[in-house]
């Protein structure tokens, strides 16, 4: 391959990321700091930052964030735990000859739209939902279970949706773990846990963190879940923003604010945990040896 046909393939990635990336975020930037957009006719755009102000001074807009932040964190929590033993049963315990087949039938539900599956969890929780139907035929429940418009039916939404995103990370660092490094542990006496602590987790720590971050990243700007599994209090500051965007012309420049907020609130949290997460891991397995 010549140089100028390598600096070609290179040049065609960059300005794609530059010219659908880059470039509504500077658009944005710039819309967030107007007094109003579009401006009026014949009227001179003026630069004010108005937005960042009424961020700042708005504690309903802040708790809304720190709220979503919290909601985000919890979700991929606890999608890293489900995550976990499904990746480790394809990438271990299933043959090499079975595995397409086994990723396939775990990620055919994520085939459908987020909508879609987000009323199957309506019909599932509702009251006379699948679930209500089995509590109360075990005794567990005489009268319906309110399971829907809470923080809880949208954690679980926002777990649903993005469970495919930790899912493939993690499968694939547990999928290149050398086998014999498990296999020589075992025959040294490392029983399954002491195993997971010292080989797994820190060769696995990348691929961890990776699923950490981008679904971290996902749950902030999840719609659906909030929108028709929550209730009038359920924090969703990405609908927020989607609302601003809706309304009148004049609260563009919040839009453009709030969602600049979000971006920067979320990448610099998406890396914490990221790094924590691959920091915990390494940790884990260096204090392991040592015992």
């Amino acid at each position: 391959m010549t140089r100028s046909l390598r600096r070609l393939f290179i040049a065609v990635p960059v300005l794609w990321v530059a010219a659908a990336h880059v470039g509504p975020l500077l658009a944005m930037a710039r819309i967030s700091l107007l007094d109003a957009y579009p401006a009026a006719p014949e009227a001179a755009a003026v630069l004010g930052g108005h937005a960042y102000a009424a961020f700042l001074n708005g504690p309903g807009y802040r708790a809304a964030l720190g709220q979503s932040l919290g909601m985000a964190t919890a979700a991929t929590g606890i999608a890293l735990v489900l995550a976990w033993p499904l990746a480790w049963h394809v990438a271990m315990e299933v043959p090499p000859a079975q595995r397409t087949r086994r990723l396939a039938l775990l990620i055919a539900p994520f085939w459908t739209s987020e909508v879609l599956r987000m009323f199957a969890l309506v019909l599932l929780l509702a009251n006379r939902g699948a679930l209500n139907a089995v509590l109360r035929w075990a005794g567990l429940a005489d009268a319906p279970v309110p399971l829907l418009y809470g923080t809880g039916a949208v954690l679980a939404g926002m777990v649903y949706t993005v469970l495919l995103t930790m899912l493939l990370p993690v499968f694939a660092a547990l999928d290149r773990l050398p086998r014999d490094l498990l296999d020589a542990a075992a025959d040294l006496g490392a029983g399954p846990w002491r195993r997971q602590g010292l080989i797994v987790l820190p060769l696995a720590a990348g691929g961890i963190a990776s699923g950490v971050a981008l679904t971290f990243l996902l749950c902030l700007g999840v719609l659906a879940a909030p929108a028709l599994l929550g209730g009038a209090g359920t924090p969703a500051f990405a609908a927020m923003v989607a609302g601003f965007f809706g309304g009148a012309s004049g609260r563009w420049p919040m839009g453009a604010a709030f969602s600049l907020v979000l971006l920067a609130a979320g990448t610099a949290c998406a890396a914490a945990l990221a790094w924590g997460v691959k920091a915990g891991s390494m940790r884990a397995g260096s204090g392991r040896l040592r015992a």
